[in-house]
């Protein structure tokens, strides 16, 4: 459960905290609902040089993977709801219930269009 949480922060860390570092860096606001290369340019570029730079890159990481890690998470969250509704541990349940519903979210998320676009962008 706590490496579901994990993931999920690594991986918006990775994407939209790069997004918000690159738009910020480009100086274009209406980038976060459009991003690509001709308006924020390459997105390693965005990343600080200093050694904040090791936040980003594991993020940036995880994001490049955001549908293997979203499917997995998923799957394994759903086999542990399983486990944890028989052994009948109900607060176990609760928050299991919850990271996996995040990460239901990020997935479908990931899935639209914007998504899309975002992780072409990020990819480039």
């Amino acid at each position: 459960m706590w490496t579901q949480w994990t993931l999920l922060a690594t991986c918006l860390i990775g994407s939209l905290g790069v997004l918000l570092l690159a738009a910020i860096r480009a100086g274009d606001p209406g980038a976060l609902l459009a991003p690509g290369l001709d308006r924020l340019g390459d997105p390693k570029d965005s990343l600080p040089d200093s050694f904040l730079a090791w936040i980003f890159v594991p993020g940036m990481f995880v994001s490049y993977f955001v549908y293997a890690f979203g499917f997995v998470t998923v799957f394994f969250g759903l086999g542990m709801l399983m486990h944890t509704w028989q052994v009948g541990d109900r607060a176990t349940f609760r928050r299991l219930l919850r990271s996996t519903a995040a990460w239901v979210a990020l997935t479908a998320a990931a899935l639209t269009p914007f998504g899309g676009t975002l992780h072409s962008w990020l990819l480039d």
